[in-house]
């Protein structure tokens, strides 16, 4: 059963990562366009907000949260960048509960999680951050009180969501 839709509130993004799925074809041709008005709200449990990076575009995710059921799951997916404590209070007036931080430069690992932490902290935002594997002992080691999910290299598929774009 499919219970979570992916939004992508635009292509746009700060980073430039050579393995990004969004990049990618055979996973970009399952991120179907669409509008606002054309998204079942009431047909999914879950929402992931992301993009490319989506406090590029912070209007668009406000208008995303409007619409998402007040009793549904949404997680924003963000590099952390510009994750600060105004941005992340912000978030929590959305609704949204978690907030996953991609961690995609390994030199910027140690000052975006402390930065993350601290823009976060008092909140009642859940915060995971996502690494590629090859990092997790290092991070591990490095962060024992953080929560992290590890991936692989070009795994970019959930069975449970459907993936869209806002045009």
């Amino acid at each position: 059963m499919i219970d979570t839709l992916r939004i992508l509130v635009s292509w746009q993004c700060n980073l430039k990562c050579s393995y990004c799925c969004n990049e990618q074809a055979q996973f970009r041709k399952d991120i179907h366009p669409t509008t606002l008005e054309a998204i079942p709200w009431h047909q999914y449990n879950n929402f992931c907000i992301s993009g490319g990076e989506p406090l590029l575009n912070f209007p668009k995710v406000v208008e995303v949260c409007k619409r998402i059921p007040h009793d549904r799951l949404k997680i924003l997916y963000t590099n952390g960048v510009f994750l600060g404590p105004t941005v992340a209070w912000k978030l929590v007036d959305l609704g949204i509960n978690a907030v996953n931080v991609g961690l995609h430069q390994p030199e910027s690992f140690g000052r975006l999680i402390s930065s993350v932490t601290k823009a976060t902290q008092g909140t009642r935002l859940s915060v995971r951050f996502h690494a590629q594997d090859v990092f997790q002992y290092d991070l591990t080691q490095n962060h024992p009180s953080t929560s992290f999910r590890f991936w692989t290299m070009n795994d970019c598929d959930r069975a449970n969501e459907h993936r869209v774009v806002l045009s």
